[in-house]
């Protein structure tokens, strides 16, 4: 008796009554006769057919009564038909073992029963196909593992991705503006901010957490514009050779 086994088999019984309904099935048993229409026939075996209600009580059974590999199986399946049984947390399906951990596994196996039950109403058996893999699964657990652990990578993947802050276009043009007013006498055109804010929110993108926004922008204004940056600079010498010998006002 394996543990999921032992851990149910603590539960009292419910009657059929009382135990939710999931759905139908029908079952077929084999009865032997030697008539036919009242003429005697040589003894025959013949089928019957007969409807029979799948409750919780019958899944929580079925499932007990499976190799740990046919249960990892439906664990597999719970995660990637209802991760929110889970939680999404793909870590929670197994021991550091690589054991199936049976107490998240029971409460991910009741989640989904509860599911099931409320489809009931809308003839929807998605979740009691889930919980019954072994009865209508198209895929082996070898395809079903192979699923999951694709699944892990996009996770993983997905949580690897570097969440970028970036700074306040309104902060950079602002920048850019005060730059270019010492660089070149003048406000930065409308494109001329855009392209350098592109520039900055490209730099932070690529992985680059310390930028001097204040030389980024006297760099991009001298680049913008040289020969304005050039004829402002020989300006601002003149201005300070005059200031030195006394030229010019205070």
């Amino acid at each position: 008796m394996n543990q999921y086994q032992q851990d149910i088999a603590g539960l009292q019984p419910t009657q059929m009554t009382a135990s939710p309904v999931l759905g139908t099935e029908t079952q077929t048993t084999y009865q032997t006769t030697t008539q036919f229409e009242g003429f005697p026939i040589p003894a025959t075996n013949v089928p019957v057919y007969e409807t029979v209600l799948i409750t919780a009580d019958n899944v929580r059974q079925a499932i007990g009564a499976l190799e740990e590999q046919e249960q990892k199986a439906i664990a597999y399946e719970i995660f990637l038909g209802v991760p929110g049984a889970y939680g999404g947390d793909y870590e929670l399906i197994f021991n550091d073992d690589g054991s199936l951990n049976i107490p998240n596994f029971q409460r991910a196996v009741e989640g989904v029963i509860g599911l099931a039950v409320d489809a009931v109403a809308y003839d929807n058996t998605y979740f009691l196909d889930i919980l019954q893999r072994g009865d209508v699964g198209e895929m082996t657990p070898a395809e079903l593992a192979k699923a999951f652990q694709d699944r892990v990578a996009e996770i993983k993947a997905e949580e690897n991705k570097r969440v970028v802050n970036y700074i306040d276009p309104v902060g950079l043009q602002a920048a850019l503006n005060d730059a270019s007013a010492s660089v070149l006498g003048r406000k930065m055109t409308g494109p001329e901010m855009k392209e350098f804010v592109s520039k900055i929110h490209g730099m932070q993108a690529s992985g680059i957490s310390s930028i001097a926004v204040g030389a980024q922008a006297e760099q991009f204004a001298r680049e913008a514009a040289p020969v304005e940056a050039g004829a402002m600079d020989h300006a601002n010498a003149a201005a300070l050779i005059m200031q030195a010998a006394g030229i010019g006002g205070r």
